[in-house]
């Protein structure tokens, strides 16, 4: 559970260490120790504001770009095994993994995980499709942070495919921190990952 706000009214010296933190994050991260960049996750959903609530927060929509991640989680927890180096060798020899992004819409109710990749050099999306909604009134969700996800399918190339029902369910999907170009999520595992708003919107 990541550290709760701080209370009172933000200073300026609030906004000046968002936004320095914010700059370190998107540009030097892979230059840092994931403790480092835990950390820095860490001092800034402490500083996000107490009356932002990212389940009302119409900023939650759009695109948004994995800048890194800590531990795999948020659905990319299965993208990796698949794609990246702990995949079986036969399919890190004929898929290229290009990247991961998260689009939000619907009024914050509907995610789509896209995966772009290269499946034998043709360019293939693979899509993750879940639902959202806000947790009920509770320990974990008074701040208006927290989610209730669900998964809802999976698409390879336009085709939806079957999935095992291990997959069905709900979980909980935290938004920690949102501005208009940076938001931090936590899983189900509850690590964190720094998500930057695609430039091309």
């Amino acid at each position: 559970r990541p550290r709760a706000p701080r209370g009172g009214v933000p200073s300026p010296e609030d906004g000046r260490r968002r936004d320095e933190l914010k700059r370190v994050l998107s540009r030097s991260a892979a230059d840092r120790t994931p403790e480092e960049n835990f950390a820095m996750l860490e001092e800034l959903e402490e500083l996000r504001p107490p009356s932002a609530r990212p389940v009302d927060d119409a900023r939650l929509n759009g695109r948004w770009d994995f800048c890194f991640d800590v531990e795999p989680d948020v659905g990319t927890g299965f993208i990796k095994v698949l794609f990246e180096g702990d995949g079986p060798e036969w399919m890190r020899n004929v898929i290229d993994f290009r990247g991961v992004r998260m689009e939000i819409g619907e009024g914050q109710s509907a995610i789509r995980l896209r995966v772009s990749l290269a499946l034998l050099r043709n360019e293939v999306d693979v899509v993750l499709h879940t639902s959202l909604r806000p947790a009920p009134p509770g320990r974990y969700s008074d701040d208006g942070t927290m989610f209730l996800e669900r998964f809802e399918g999976v698409e390879v190339g336009g085709i939806r495919l079957p999935y095992p029902d291990a997959w069905r369910g709900d979980r909980f999907l935290e938004f920690t921190y949102l501005d208009e170009g940076f938001a931090v999520a936590r899983g189900a595992g509850g690590l964190p990952h720094f998500l930057v708003r695609s430039p091309d919107q």
